[in-house]
């Protein structure tokens, strides 16, 4: 089994897209390194994502037949569009002899908000889908959410009945998927998000008992996360990897006239959060808050198209510069809060700036973001302001990359 972690960035662009330089949303997961992928979010053309890779330094290229576990984080079309040619291509052309029974196990566990069982159920009916394997989906609910039944007569030819599960006293929902690896189980937790419609944040994190656990925020479409915050603190584990979305972006004159005449950040600001969207200052402070290591932007507006590859200069590569400096900013401003056993309150601890650290990336199609194992001293380090850590390179590190803009490598 591999011990890293890995994110790849499939699709990054808002729900004005895809364009010619971003596909819509989607991310996959390598967390548990037996072979099994995770992925989060399947829009429009993701499938032909997978074939459109290009391996890297003698990498390996992520088989869509790998994928076992999709979660999704609400359904909005820019977000759930591709799931039913996805899971048409992962379960198989349904030949006589190799169609699986009623009763199997399913090779593809899907877990999203309520409604996500009544949209596969109708798409692939509706356009006549068949598959060999079989696929269940395990709804997050609320107390207030119509239950969508999963009796026989419900399900979908190929679909197995899957868990309505619900959320705990404080909206969350704890622990309700998990994973094996070699370090131990991994388990998926997640907490509501604030957007136009009902959104969800995806928490992923490695046992407690491992003196530094691996711990990855994935959040969907949101004006405000604030709402995780308890989960994300109540979760085992130092944030390593927080993926942020950051819509919309105010732009200085001097980088782009044209973009700089919609208005000062705060105008921006106000038109995203109208939008149920975010703003790169925004991300950096929320990644400052939960004291991340690394901090990735997605789902970026489409008239913030991604640079050419392998370019370092011109006015795309100048403003995702831009955008990323103010998250950088604001995560380096941002105090980190960092829960303590003193009657259970978390409390703002002001910590020692390192402006080499706190660099926040926006992604682009094709990024593959690494997650390593943390030293448990690296784990309790807090000599770093939100998030940034100084510390020496390590032999299990991967080797340090030029730090060339959109290259598709991997950071």
């Amino acid at each position: 089994m591999s011990q890293w972690m890995t994110a790849t960035f499939l699709g990054t662009s808002s729900g004005g897209g895809p364009t010619e330089s971003r596909n819509c949303s989607s991310l996959i997961l390598d967390v548990v390194g037996d072979g099994s992928l995770w992925m989060i979010d399947g829009a429009e053309g993701t499938l032909r994502q997978f074939f459109l890779q290009t391996p890297k330094n003698g990498g390996k290229t992520l088989k869509v037949s790998q994928v076992s576990k999709i979660f999704v984080t609400h359904m909005h079309p820019d977000h759930v569009m591709g799931l039913p040619t996805l899971l048409r291509n992962i379960l198989g052309f349904p030949h006589a002899e190799d169609i699986s029974p009623r009763g199997t196990p399913p090779r593809v566990n899907l877990y999203g908000p309520a409604g996500l069982r009544t949209f596969l159920r109708t798409t692939l009916s509706l356009t006549r889908i068949q598959t060999a394997d079989r696929y269940a989906v395990h709804e997050l609910v609320t107390p207030t959410d119509p239950r969508t039944p999963c009796d026989n007569a419900a399900l979908h030819d190929h679909e197995e009945p899957g868990r309505d599960v619900l959320c705990d006293e404080d909206g969350y929902w704890r622990n309700f998927a998990e994973g094996r690896s070699f370090r131990g189980s991994v388990n998926v937790c997640a907490g509501p998000l604030v957007h136009r419609d009902p959104c969800i944040g995806f928490i992923i994190h490695e046992p407690a008992s491992l003196p530094a656990p691996r711990k990855l925020v994935i959040l969907g479409d949101t004006s405000s996360a604030t709402g995780l915050t308890p989960l994300v603190y109540s979760t085992p584990g130092r944030l390593s990897l927080l993926v942020h979305e950051a819509t919309d972006a105010h732009m200085p004159e001097d980088i782009d006239p044209r973009f700089a005449a919609r208005g000062p950040l705060a105008v921006i600001a106000a038109k995203a959060k109208e939008r149920g969207h975010s703003t790169p200052p925004e991300a950096g402070a929320c990644a400052g808050k939960w004291c991340a290591r690394k901090l990735v932007l997605n789902h970026i507006g489409t008239r913030f198209p991604a640079p050419s590859p392998g370019s370092n200069s011109g006015k795309r590569v100048a403003i995702i510069r831009e955008i990323e400096r103010q998250a950088s900013e604001a995560w380096r401003a941002t105090l980190c809060e960092v829960p303590v056993e003193s009657g259970a309150e978390a409390v703002s601890m002001a910590m020692a700036a390192d402006e080499h650290e706190c660099k926040a990336v926006a992604a682009y199609d094709f990024l593959t973001v690494q997650i390593p194992i943390q030293s448990a001293a690296d784990n309790n380090d807090t000599n770093h302001q939100g998030g940034g850590t100084r510390r020496q390179p390590s032999r299990s590190s991967p080797p340090k990359r030029r730090r060339g803009y959109y290259s598709g490598g991997t950071r």
